[in-house]
């Protein structure tokens, strides 16, 4: 008896458990995409995703980076909050095009990238591809009807084209679903798969450790900041707060010397100095060399500093150095800075104007955030200027340690 009513008992904890999973809140994806993606290819990636288990995939217009973000899915309206996101991009500048009376080609990149709101945690997954189309005319296209005709009734899709239109589209239609395919096959192993309900103080944490003070206390106001959990843990993280400002003005001090305006390194440094979490050695060797380079004035001797300073900033700190060095020498404050591991994305809304006007200052500030970029990886590096978060190059930077100078060119 004791035996049946401990099977039944088993029983019902497996039949309850599996309910309990069958009703559970489905794990919300943000799916977007940049690019000249179809709309119906679009609509397949989100089938894509909405067919993982447990998963509900939401159609967004993606917002930029990590930042962006957390401060739309994170700590903004309830009805956005989402668990990962995961955006499909196809750069019109990673990709080129030809047409002509013979053939149709396609060469260039996507990339999908991965954001779990929880850890922070991202991953992208970049592939190439190329693609033609042979364009028939004249007797040998009047000789391949027929076999043309039998092949679209049997497979519903043109496999000859006759103009440079239809090569152009039917490339344009197997290269989207190689890409169809590609994000499928991704999907398979990627640890998207593995995203938990969104923890927004799991998400504080994780902005705190990136240094970034500000959007993690936009996180806690959103999760309410008289929950005692969220009183608790912004008391324990007022020492990480102090230092994320302290080193913000850090990095302002050296943004400021990479743009050449030792004057204004100085009086940033001078903020710096009195903030509690200042660290006095680095603020020493800082003033030292600034003691003997006058103002409005670019120089090698501030490259020690630099590769010994640049490596220790944290993300916060790195961003607030860029947009002080775009600042110093292009006059104009970036709207946004979008950092990845080797990548560098610089959003500036008056960078198209400003280019007809001083194409060689904002050339010269985006190689030396490149420079920086490489610095703070140790690593070959690229910069790129663009006007909108999901807007083409206009600007595009390389450096590698091996170089002497950035590259800098258009795109």
């Amino acid at each position: 008896m004791k035996k049946i009513t401990a099977m039944l008992l088993c029983a019902a904890i497996v039949v309850a458990a599996a309910a309990a999973g069958a009703y559970a809140e489905p794990i919300k994806i943000g799916v977007g995409v940049i690019g000249p993606i179809s709309p119906q290819t679009e609509a397949d990636i989100d089938q894509i995703v909405g067919k993982l288990p447990n998963v509900r995939a939401v159609p967004i217009q993606p917002p930029g980076g990590v930042d962006a973000c957390v401060k739309r899915f994170v700590a903004g309206e309830a009805d956005d909050r989402l668990d990962a996101v995961m955006i499909v991009s196809l750069p019109t500048e990673s990709f080129q095009s030809q047409r002509d009376s013979h053939e149709a080609k396609f060469t260039g990149a996507y990339e999908i990238w991965t954001l779990n709101l929880s850890t922070l945690e991202e991953d992208r997954h970049r592939f190439t591809f190329t693609d033609s189309e042979p364009v028939i005319g004249g007797v040998s296209a009047f000789l391949a009807l027929p076999a043309q005709a039998f092949a679209e009734r049997a497979t519903g899709k043109k496999l000859i084209s006759s103009d440079q239109w239809q090569a152009f589209e039917a490339v344009q239609t197997r290269v989207e679903a190689k890409l169809v395919a590609a994000t499928k096959l991704y999907l398979t192993t990627a640890s998207i798969r593995d995203t938990t309900p969104l923890q927004p103080l799991e998400t504080a944490k994780a902005l705190l450790d990136r240094g970034d003070g500000e959007d993690a206390m936009a996180v806690f106001k959103s999760a309410g900041i008289n929950n005692p959990d969220v009183q608790r843990m912004i008391a324990a993280a007022q020492g990480q707060l102090r230092r994320s400002a302290a080193n913000a003005l850090l990095g302002r001090t050296l943004g400021a010397m990479a743009g050449g305006n030792a004057g204004a390194a100085r009086l940033i440094l001078a903020d710096y100095e009195k903030a509690p979490s200042a660290e006095a050695s680095r603020a020493d060797s800082i003033r030292r060399v600034l003691a003997y380079v006058p103002d409005r004035h670019t120089d090698s001797s501030y490259d020690g500093v630099m590769k010994t300073d640049v490596p220790a900033l944290d993300h916060q700190a790195f961003v607030a150095m860029i947009k002080q060095l775009f600042s110093e020498q292009t006059g104009s404050l970036p709207n946004d800075v979008i950092v990845s591991a080797k990548d560098l994305t610089i959003e500036d809304k008056d960078a198209p104007k400003g280019l007809k006007v001083q194409l060689d200052s904002y050339a010269g500030a985006l190689g030396r955030s490149a420079w920086l970029m490489s610095l703070k990886c140790g690593c070959d590096a690229n910069a790129v200027l663009t006007s909108e978060a999901v807007g083409d190059a206009l600007l595009k930077a390389k450096y590698s340690p091996s170089f002497t100078r950035p590259q800098v060119g258009l795109p």
